[in-house]
């Protein structure tokens, strides 16, 4: 693997545990501004700290497979399957996880959300069957940033939610 790959996937990976923080910060905001916590905060923070920890986790999978003297595309398949997975997993729990949160039907943007998640984990996980083996390496930079720019984007519009809307 090249320096200037493990340069940038070390640089996603500090991205994700920064992004984790702004997850706590905001509950702590809440209540420091008098807002009760609620059963759909406590999702927020989980949801937003399982995304930093994928794509921090998913950022430091291929350095650390290096180590192990796998041949490039090994390691790009693995981290794809590795990160895909449990982006499936979240995609296919989260809408139960929300309506049992929040005491509400699941809005038509989160169901939105949840496809784009889907999607790419879709995506990783045909990276990791050898679909794109001539790219590997570059679908799954691409496939991790992309979800590193959705997962900001739909915090940013959630933080909207938890700071002002009642739920719950």
């Amino acid at each position: 693997m090249e320096a200037d790959t493990s340069d940038y996937l070390y640089t996603v990976a500090i991205l994700g545990m920064t992004f984790i923080g702004f997850s706590a910060i905001v509950m702590m905001l809440r209540q420091t501004v008098g807002l009760k916590l609620r059963p759909f905060d406590a999702l927020f923070a989980h949801v937003y700290m399982e995304f930093g920890l994928i794509i921090s986790m998913g950022a430091m999978l291929p350095p650390l497979l290096r180590f192990w003297e796998l041949h490039p595309l090994m390691v790009w398949q693995a981290s794809s399957v590795l990160v895909g997975v449990p982006l499936l997993l979240f995609g296919l729990t989260y809408p139960a996880r929300r309506r049992a949160a929040s005491g509400e039907p699941t809005p038509i943007y989160v169901r939105v959300n949840v496809s784009i998640v889907i999607l790419i984990s879709l995506v990783l996980l045909a990276n990791a069957s050898g679909v794109f083996a001539d790219r590997a390496g570059a679908t799954f930079l691409t496939a991790l940033t992309v979800f590193m720019i959705f997962a900001v984007a739909t915090w940013l519009r959630a933080l909207n939610l938890i700071l002002t809307r009642k739920l719950g």
